[in-house]
Order: C-alpha cells, then structure tokens, then sequence
C-alpha cells in the first residue's frame, strides 16, 4: 500500500484530549500502529500521520449530570472549554476527534459552533463510527460500558440513538455504579492497579452479552480475560482516522481492512 498512496496529499489529524488524560495518549499510540499497518514493509518516518494532540484540561472529568445538564455553570463552564478547544485544534487539522464517550453527550453543540464559526475542519464523532461499525458487521446486540450517564443507553447515554439499529441491552443499576468507580480510579491510580484490574474483571464478569462496547476511553486501557467481544470505539476511531487522513473511502469494519485510495494510486 505504501507505493500507493501520497504523502503530499495527507490529511491532519487532531485529538482532544484531557478526558482523561491517557486516554489521547492511547488514542495517538493507536493512530500511529494503524497507519504503520496500513502502510506495510517499508514504511519509515516521513509515512507518519500528521496528527496534533491537544491535552485539554478544562474538558477532564468524570462526567456526569453535575456538568452535562443545561444551564448549569458547570455545563457552560464545559462547554466554552470545548468551544475554545474546538477552535484552536481546527486552525491545524483537517479532521478531529474527542477522545473521550461521555462527552459526545454535547455532539450537537460542538457541531453547532462548527457552522456557526465556519470551521471547516471535520469532528469525527465515535458514536458515529460506532454507528457505522455495527452497520457495516451486522451487529445485532450490544453492551456498553462506561460512565452511569454512558450506560443509560435508554436514556441519557450518547449511543442511546444505535437502538434504531442495534438492540442495546441496558445493565443493572449496580454493575453501572461499579462501572462509575472503575472509570474513577483508573484516572487516580491507574490501569495497571490490581485493584482496579480485579474490580474490572468482576464488571466483566457479571453480565451476559455476545458484543461488549469499552465505552468509556479508559476501558480499552484494562485487559479483562473473557470470550465476550470487546469491541474498542477508540480503534475504530483510529481506523477511520488513518483513513480520511489518506484520502480513502470510509470503512469501519473493525481493523486492517482499508479501502482503495480515491484516485487509484
């Protein structure tokens, strides 16, 4: 593939981060190993993306209905950060992402001062990549992992919208709490914690369910032994990143499967 493409015709890539804080980081690693993988033997540093990661503290959580309920200092206070995140990061990209599920909450508010602004760099929503991923592997069923205000998937949740696609199955209130309290410490102490580890295996443990959506973007951080498919929305947003950034057709099939550059190089 590398012979194929054009380095002068890349796109640039922009992660906001800060929600939390490892979780850009891991959202960048996953960019560069796909478009190392993409690329193929002989790949070297000028086939790097060109991609801006912008650690953006104002946004930081855990989230919840304290900050995402209208009208509340703490959601305006959230969203002018976001607003002001989103204009600095599209003066140097093309494409960019929020590397964070929760906050998707407020899609419709970034995307409002978007047009407002004139902005024309793209926000690539993980909902929407999700959306397409299950479309695209006939997704019947799915589980989604997160945050209390992420997993109220027949409510408040920003994938509460896949149910005209996908059948959401809604966890007890409990196994959500506990879900809340994972997400909160591995912000405080890490992914690599035995306490958290554990406390995500019991979580994973605890319920049944054929597809498993890490949404939250410090679930894909743990490594829970399971038979279940965890399905990570932060690959399939780097998967779908390292496409547009080559000018490529859309495919989140979940992987290496790239499609044909535009011009047939």
């Amino acid at each position: 593939m590398l012979s194929r493409v054009c380095r002068t015709s890349r796109k640039r890539i922009g992660i906001m981060g800060g929600s939390g804080p490892d979780a850009g980081v891991d959202l960048m690693k996953k960019i560069l190993r796909t478009n190392r993988s993409f690329l193929g033997p002989g790949v070297g540093d000028k086939d790097a993306p060109f991609v801006t990661l912008m650690n953006v503290p104002t946004i930081g959580g855990p989230h919840g209905s304290w900050d995402l309920e209208k009208g509340t200092k703490e959601y305006n206070e959230l969203i002018d950060g976001m607003k002001q995140a989103a204009k600095n990061i599209a003066m140097c990209t093309d494409y960019f992402c929020i590397a964070c599920n929760t906050l998707h909450k407020v899609q419709p508010e970034v995307e409002k001062h978007l047009a407002e602004e004139k902005i024309s760099a793209q926000f690539i929503s993980i909902v929407d990549t999700v959306s397409l991923y299950c479309k695209e592997n006939n997704v019947k069923n799915l589980v989604v992992l997160g945050s209390k205000l992420t997993t109220d998937v027949h409510g408040e949740s920003p994938y509460a919208p896949l149910s005209s696609i996908v059948k959401l199955i809604e966890l007890p209130g409990e196994v959500r709490d506990m879900q809340q309290k994972a997400l909160e410490l591995i912000k405080t102490k890490g992914p690599e914690n035995k306490e958290v580890q554990d406390l995500f295996q019991s979580i994973v443990d605890s319920f049944d369910g054929e597809n498993v959506l890490l949404g939250c973007t410090e679930f894909p951080l743990m490594r829970p032994k399971t038979s279940k498919k965890l399905i990570d929305p932060t690959q399939l947003l780097a998967d779908r990143l390292v496409h547009l950034s080559w000018g490529l057709h859309e495919n989140v099939k979940g992987g290496s499967d790239m499609a044909t550059p535009d011009d047939g190089r």
